[in-house]
C-alpha cells in the first residue's frame, strides 16, 4: 500500500523524500506508523518496483525517541550515506539507498524544509547530491566532459631530498558535484560508475604529466573493483600508448585489494608488458598481506600514514616498522612512508630504513606547472 503524499508545512512526523524515477519534484512518504516497512510486496508501506529489492528489504523502526533504519536480511543489502549497515540511527538528511533507489530521511518537527534547502543541508552534511539517480546523471557528465583536475604530490628521497616522483590525485570540477576524490569515488561506486571514474583519473593524470620535471616517475592509483574488471589491462596499454617520454609509469595498488596470490603475479605480468612498475600501497591499514608481499614483490611500497604519524613517539610502532624493512630490503623494495608532516618523523623514518617520503613536509597536492 502505497502512503505517498503531500505534508502539511506544520507537519510532526519523520518523512523520506525521494525522486521519481521518470523526474520531476520530489515525493514525500510521510512515516505515520513504525516500524515502517519498504519493499517489493504490495503488502509493505511502501513498495519499491524492482528485483533487486526483497520483499520485505529494509524498516524504519523507533528505538525510544530515536528514527534507525534496519535491514530485514535483504539480499543486495540497505545503505545509509553510502556505507552497507543492518542496522543505524537516523539523522536529519542521511541518505538510505535500496537498491536503486534513494530515500532522504527527514525529520523537522516544526517545519518542513523546502526542495533547495533539502540539497543544500545534505550537501554539506555527507558530501553527496541528494538522489543516486541525480548523482548517476552528474557523474556521466563529470567522465564525459572530463571535469577534473589532476594534482600531484611530490615523493622524495629522505637522504638527499631529491623528488623521485609524484602521486597523481584527481579532484572534481563539476559544478553540481563534492572536489572531494573521497566523495566522488564513494558516490560512483553506489552508481557503478567507480571504475569509469578511476580510469579518467587516470588517464588525465598520464596526460598532464608531460608538464612534470623530466625524469621524474608518475604513481598512479587504481581502484580495487578495476582488478577484476577486464578493461583495467585495456587501461594500461591506453596509458603506455600516451604516457610522456622521460616519466617511468608507478601503478598503485591498495593492500586491502590482493587477495590471490596468483591474481596478482598475472597483474604483475601485465604490467611488466608495458614496462610499468608498481607499488602495494596503504601498507599496515589492514591485514597486512605478508605472503603476497614476499611471493609477488613489488618494486614500491607505501607504509600507511597510519603507521607513520606519530611514530616519533611510539616505540613499538618503530619496532614493528623496523622488522618488516629488514624482510623487504632482502627484497630489493623500495620503501615510501606516507603522511610525514614533521623534519622529527622523516628523521625517524630515515633511521628506521624507509628510503623515501611523501608529505605535506615535502609538499602538499598541486596543479602539475
Amino acid at each position: 500500500m502505497q502512503v505517498t503524499q503531500i505534508l502539511p508545512r506544520t507537519a510532526t512526523v519523520p518523512y523520506l523524500e525521494h525522486y521519481p524515477e521518470q523526474g520531476g519534484l520530489s515525493e514525500r512518504v510521510p512515516l505515520t506508523k513504525v516500524p515502517f516497512v519498504i519493499g517489493r510486496s504490495k503488502t509493505v508501506d511502501h513498495t519499491v518496483y524492482s528485483n533487486k529489492v526483497s520483499k520485505e528489504h529494509a524498516a524504519i523502526v523507533k528505538i525510544g525517541q530515536r528514527y534507525a533504519v534496519r535491514d530485514l536480511g535483504s539480499t543486495n543489502g540497505t545503505f545509509v550515506n553510502g556505507r552497507r549497515t543492518t542496522e543505524q540511527f537516523l539523522s536529519d538528511g542521511d541518505i538510505i539507498h535500496v537498491a536503486h533507489k534513494e530515500f532522504c530521511f527527514r525529520y523537522q518537527p516544526s517545519t518542513i524544509m523546502s526542495h533547495e534547502n533539502v540539497e543544500q543541508t545534505q550537501a554539506a552534511t555527507t558530501g553527496l547530491p541528494e538522489s543516486i539517480i541525480r548523482g548517476t546523471r552528474l557523474l556521466r557528465e563529470m567522465i564525459s566532459t572530463e571535469a577534473i583536475e589532476i594534482m600531484y604530490q611530490p615523493i622524495l628521497d629522505l637522504e638527499n631530498r631529491k623528488i623521485i616522483g609524484y602521486e597523481a590525485l584527481g579532484r572534481g570540477n563539476h559544478p553540481g558535484l563534492s572536489k572531494s576524490p573521497g566523495v566522488l569515488l564513494r558516490l560512483a561506486e553506489q552508481c557503478d560508475l567507480v571504475v569509469e571514474l578511476s580510469q579518467l583519473f587516470r588517464r588525465l593524470a598520464v596526460k598532464y604529466a608531460e608538464n612534470l620535471p623530466r625524469d621524474t616517475k608518475v604513481f598512479l592509483n587504481v581502484h580495487a573493483r578495476e582488478l577484476g574488471n577486464s578493461s583495467f589491462f585495456e587501461s594500461l596499454i591506453e596509458a603506455r600508448r600516451i604516457a610522456p617520454e622521460g616519466h617511468p609509469i608507478v601503478i598503485e595498488i591498495a593492500e586491502s585489494a590482493v587477495t590471490d596470490v596468483s591474481a596478482m603475479g598475472k597483474i604483475k605480468d601485465a604490467l611488466l608488458d608495458v614496462n610499468f612498475e608498481f607499488a602495494y600501497d596503504d601498507f599496515g591499514a589492514g591485514q597486512a598481506r605478508l605472503l603476497e608481499l614476499t611471493d609477488i614483490p613489488p618494486d614500491y611500497l607505501k607504509l600507511d600514514m597510519g603507521l607513520i604519524q606519530g611514530i616519533e613517539s611510539a616505540k613499538p610502532r618503530q619496532d614493528l616498522v623496523h622488522a618488516l624493512l629488514r624482510v623487504v630490503g632482502a627484497l630489493g623494495i623500495q620503501v615510501i612512508a606516507e603522511g610525514i608532516e614533521s623534519e622529527e618523523v622523516a628523521q625517524v623514518c630515515m633511521q628506521l630504513g624507509c628510503h623515501l617520503g611523501q608529505g605535506f613536509l615535502f609538499g602538499r597536492p598541486t596543479l602539475a606547472p
